[in-house]
């Protein structure tokens, strides 16, 4: 067991707010999840309720393991291999601390904001520059899940973080029509490693161009926030978003 000292629980919920918030890699955040178990009941009590209040998707695993919490039942076993090194990491993070003695919050209650990162898994071109977001299936799961079975009701936020990607995902995604009623602000990040190579980057930026339809629509959102798109980017999303007052950065 680690010995931290004792700092008031203000000062820890701050400490643990801000790392949490912070701009992590799915590796990172996930060291993140699985330290706070493990720390002592008062940090472990003040992670979760950070962590169900602000939730972040590292991983297609996390997002089963989440989406069962929201059903109030045990996410579906992994198919295979049935003891890979995430499904224990998982199983791990759903037992509390052994000096835990807090009831783990419901994360179908507490859910306020969902961050989800769509990472292109070619940092490097191949000769069709093709874009692949392997977590685009697990975000359709997600929001297909809420929509389904009406769940999330505190649920305002939601946030999809581009890693290396173009800009035409979005508008094209059809699953964002699930988007429940009670979220009012979407938030559209999009962000290059240092690894993109400077042609692909130009070329995903030129590809951009004004789209002609959009895939889905949301009479509902109040307050759209796009960072790091191009020219187009408010009046297209104006288009899916017709009652959203649109802020690009």
């Amino acid at each position: 067991m680690v010995a931290v000292p004792q700092f008031p629980p203000e000062i820890l919920q701050h400490i643990i707010s801000t790392t949490w918030q912070m701009p992590l890699g799915s590796t990172d955040r996930i060291v993140f999840m699985r330290a706070s178990a493990l720390v002592n009941s008062t940090w472990a009590d003040i992670f979760d309720l950070v962590s169900t209040r602000d939730v972040y998707v590292p991983s297609a695993a996390f997002c089963d393991h989440f989406i069962g919490q929201l059903r109030m039942q045990q996410p579906s076993a992994p198919a295979a291999p049935p003891s890979s090194p995430l499904s224990r990491l998982f199983r791990a993070l759903t037992k509390p601390s052994k000096t835990c003695s807090v009831k783990r919050r419901s994360p179908n209650l507490s859910c306020t904001s969902i961050t989800f990162q769509l990472a292109n898994v070619d940092v490097h071109p191949d000769r069709h520059n093709r874009v692949r977001l392997p977590m685009a299936a697990a975000l359709d799961e997600l929001l297909e899940n809420i929509d389904a079975r009406s769940l999330t009701p505190n649920l305002r936020v939601f946030t999809i973080e581009y890693l290396n990607a173009g800009f035409d995902d979005v508008l094209a995604r059809s699953t964002l029509d699930a988007l429940p009623e009670q979220v009012t602000d979407l938030c559209v990040r999009y962000a290059f490693s240092p690894e993109m190579p400077p042609m692909l980057l130009r070329a995903l930026q030129q590809q951009q161009e004004r789209k002609r339809k959009v895939a889905w629509r949301s009479h509902t959102l109040r307050d759209v926030t796009i960072v790091g798109a191009g020219q187009y980017a408010a009046s297209d999303m104006s288009r899916a978003c017709p009652s959203a007052r649109i802020v690009c950065l």
